[in-house]
C-alpha cells in the first residue's frame, strides 16, 4: 500500500477517534450539567471523580471497543504493521480498509471467526438446557 493511501486512512482513523471522543465529551458535559443542577451541594464529590474514569464509564461497550481498535490501527501505522491480518498475516485489501480502516482481519478470517463464535454460542446454549435424560 502506498504512503498516500496510508496517510488518507490515518486521517480517517484520526477523524473516527475524534468523533468518538467528541461524543464522549458531550456526554460528560451533559452529565456534569445534570449533576450540577441536581446536586449543587455535592461539588466536592464531583471534583473527586477522575476524568479518565468518567470517560470509560460514559463510553458504551461498542464505542470502547471501536476506540481501542482505532488506537491499535494508528499504532500499527506508526510501526509499519498496518493492513496485515492478525490471523493469517496476509495483506488486508485496500477496499476493506477504506470501509473499515480499523479492521484487524481480512474477510476470510473474519468469516471464520464469526462462524466459530456462532458455534461457541450454540454449544454454550446447550449447556443451559436441562438434560432430556435427567
Amino acid at each position: 500500500m502506498n504512503k498516500k493511501k496510508i496517510s488518507e486512512l490515518k486521517t480517517q482513523l484520526t477523524q473516527i477517534r475524534s468523533e468518538i471522543l467528541g461524543d464522549l465529551e458531550k456526554n460528560i458535559k451533559s452529565s456534569q450539567d445534570e449533576e450540577f443542577t441536581q446536586l449543587v451541594s455535592d461539588v466536592s464529590d464531583d471534583a473527586a471523580r477522575s476524568f479518565s474514569r468518567q470517560m470509560l464509564l460514559n463510553l458504551g461497550e461498542q464505542e470502547r471497543q471501536k476506540l481501542k481498535l482505532v488506537e491499535e490501527a494508528l499504532e500499527k501505522i506508526t510501526s509499519g504493521e498496518y493492513g496485515v491480518c492478525a490471523l493469517c498475516e496476509a495483506a488486508i485489501p485496500e477496499a476493506r480498509l477504506q470501509v473499515v480502516p480499523f479492521t484487524q482481519y481480512c474477510v476470510k478470517c473474519l468469516e471464520k471467526l464469526e462462524q466459530d463464535e456462532k458455534l461457541n454460542k450454540r454449544m454454550d446454549s446447550f449447556g443451559d438446557e436441562p438434560s432430556p435424560l435427567g
